[in-house]
């Protein structure tokens, strides 16, 4: 968790990721290292539009990155804005959203 705001900084997207909320971070506490570094990446790589999400249906801005086999990341961009790491969940979490009424 510490090492991904460092992280911030020291690769320069501090100024193209927003801080995380407090469930991102707590979320992040329950990941093993693998799937933290590859969080940061896909982030990392988000923000520089080096890599596309996929678009969540029914929003504009918000996208979801494959951080790791079992992690996904759903993140919010807006125009001139620093990107918002919104929730951090593992795929079995977005089927259920996906098949509920």
């Amino acid at each position: 968790m510490d090492t991904l705001q460092a992280q911030r900084a020291e690769y320069g997207y501090d100024q193209l990721v927003a801080d995380f909320p407090s469930r991102v971070i707590m979320a992040l506490d329950h990941l093993t290292s693998d799937e933290r570094a590859g969080v940061a990446a896909a982030v990392r790589a988000f923000a520089r539009h080096e890599v596309e999400g996929a678009p969540i249906p029914g929003s504009r801005s918000r996208y979801v990155l494959h951080a790791a086999p079992q992690v996904r990341v759903i993140v919010r961009r807006v125009a001139d804005a620093p990107v918002d790491v919104e929730d951090i969940v593992r795929p079995a979490t977005l089927k259920t959203f996906a098949d509920a009424p």
